[in-house]
């Protein structure tokens, strides 16, 4: 089991979610079965689909560096209760199993490659029913450590999110410093498969929210700014995307990518 290959995934999976493209008023798993995401093109071609059966999404194919699948597996209940990530010329997969409590929310993740159980975390929810904190256990190589996540809502939006490790002090994760008036438009699943990935990479936080972020910062294991992004939006009468350009900066390097999206509104 390579720990490298934990980071990559994490990392090139939760790109999709908010930071590139390469990367409950209105009920948005109603949007998702009105309107499914089908495809997204990026600079080179195509570079993400999108399989579904009903108003389920079953698999992703990613077609980044490293070509990527994700499937989903749901129970009787139609709620996510798995995640395998498989990548092309790797026998490695990691598996994250969902743990759902009291009125259909999801409390623990364990988190698994090749069958070896290292990661598990435990949510907490606010009277809400947002997300609040999380308390992470890994168990890798021998060692055991212990962390906990907390999150700072604006509005309806994850505004800032603190981390620690065992007993030392918090320090900045992530801060979402603005989004968009859009409902968010990926597959509600995302916010399931993002629960996967807590204490592994912070480039999530904001799809626990309920708008589209455009401008955000990640923070490395110090508390010091990793990655600046900004998103510009363009969408169409029904407030789906047509159109995204992702300006990131990190390591004093500037990056500027175009994206495209396809839905299949029925």
């Amino acid at each position: 089991m390579k720990k490298n290959f934990i980071f990559f995934i994490a990392i090139l999976f939760l790109s999709t979610l908010n930071f590139s493209c390469k990367k409950k008023k209105a009920d948005p798993s109603a949007q998702n079965a009105k309107c499914p995401l089908l495809s997204m093109d990026g600079p080179t071609g195509n570079i993400r689909n999108y399989e579904w059966v009903g108003s389920k999404l079953v698999r992703v194919f990613s077609r980044d560096s490293i070509p990527t699948v994700v499937v989903f597996r749901y129970n009787n209940k139609n709620l996510a209760e798995s995640m395998e990530i498989t990548t092309e010329n790797s026998a490695e997969k990691y598996l994250v199993k969902f743990v759902y409590g009291t009125d259909n929310i999801i409390s623990k993740s364990n988190v698994s490659i090749n069958g070896i159980q290292f990661m598990t975390n435990e949510f907490v929810y606010n009277e809400n029913n947002k997300l609040s904190s999380i308390k992470t256990t890994v168990e890798l190589f021998g060692r055991k450590v212990s962390g906990k996540t907390r999150l700072e809502y604006t509005s309806d939006n994850v505004s800032k999110v603190y981390s620690s490790i065992n007993d030392e002090l918090e320090t900045l994760a992530f801060t979402g410093e603005k989004y968009d008036t859009k409902k968010q438009f990926y597959p509600e699943v995302y916010k399931t498969a993002a629960l996967g990935f807590v204490g592994i990479a912070n480039n999530f936080f904001s799809y626990f929210g309920e708008n589209n972020m455009i401008s955000g910062k990640v923070y490395n294991d110090k508390g010091k700014v990793d990655q600046e992004t900004q998103i510009d939006y363009l969408y169409n009468n029904s407030g789906l995307p047509i159109q995204s350009e992702t300006v990131s900066v990190r390591n004093g390097k500037k990056s500027v990518e175009v994206c495209s999206y396809s839905f299949d509104c029925k």
